[in-house]
């Protein structure tokens, strides 16, 4: 569990684009919303699983110290810092381990940056947000080398598209993707403020720079491209 950091605190009213995201300025912050929250009840609930293997919602532990909630209209102080390394599973419970040089399957075995996407399955913008990095990769025009992963938070049982497990395979998601806890904390500990939320790690772990909101395919190949000129 994060400390500092509850439940209330992650504003996912913010399912916004990538140039009309609200975020969240403190812990204090009681901004209204009419999206599921993450305090919300339903929020999470595995209700409607037929498949006992298959989660909605996994085990996440997070080792490190969490960035800074992420505010795009300031001088991002996440770019530079070592992320958190978080370990959880995947919705058929396969282990995946995101940032850190010893993340398996990612950076320091593949040498690779990796692009984290947060993605919740009711929210608008993140339905617009796959198909754009699906069309980047069928382009060929995604950065060489550049890993993959997906993150389904926020979860709500009586939302659109439940479950996400079944959302992402049929939005033709082709990546690997972790289920976050009912409590948000992988997102929390990524700074995350709002749906769909990337982060651009270097091959040792480091924060090379996060965004906000959803983009176009030429937007999201602009912010990577500019996330690994450096």
């Amino acid at each position: 569990m994060l400390v500092g950091l509850d439940a209330a605190a992650l504003v996912v009213s913010a399912c916004g684009s990538s140039d009309d995201s609200a975020s969240t300025d403190n812990a204090s912050d009681e901004s209204v919303s009419s999206e599921p929250s993450a305090d919300d009840s339903s929020a999470g609930s595995p209700d409607g699983d037929a498949d006992e293997s298959v989660q909605q919602n996994g085990p996440i532990t997070v080792e490190g110290d969490p960035l800074d909630p992420f505010e795009s209209s300031l001088e991002d102080l996440a770019v530079g810092k070592a992320a958190p390394v978080i370990s959880g599973e995947s919705f058929d419970r396969t282990p995946i381990t995101i940032g850190g040089p010893t993340a398996a399957g990612f950076a320091a075995t593949s040498g690779n940056a990796t692009l984290v996407v947060f993605l919740a399955h009711w929210c608008p913008h993140c339905n617009d947000e796959i198909p754009e990095l699906l069309a980047l990769d069928e382009a060929g025009d995604l950065p060489e080398g550049l890993d993959i992963v997906g993150v389904s938070t926020a979860v709500d049982a009586a939302a659109e598209n439940y479950p996400p497990s079944e959302w992402v395979d049929e939005k033709g998601w082709k990546w690997q993707m972790m289920a976050d806890d009912e409590e948000l904390n992988a997102i929390k500990a990524y700074g995350g403020t709002s749906f769909p939320f990337s982060v651009v790690l270097d091959a040792d772990g480091n924060v090379l720079a996060r965004r906000a909101g959803s983009g176009t395919a030429a937007e999201i190949k602009a912010f990577l491209d500019e996330a690994l000129a450096g």
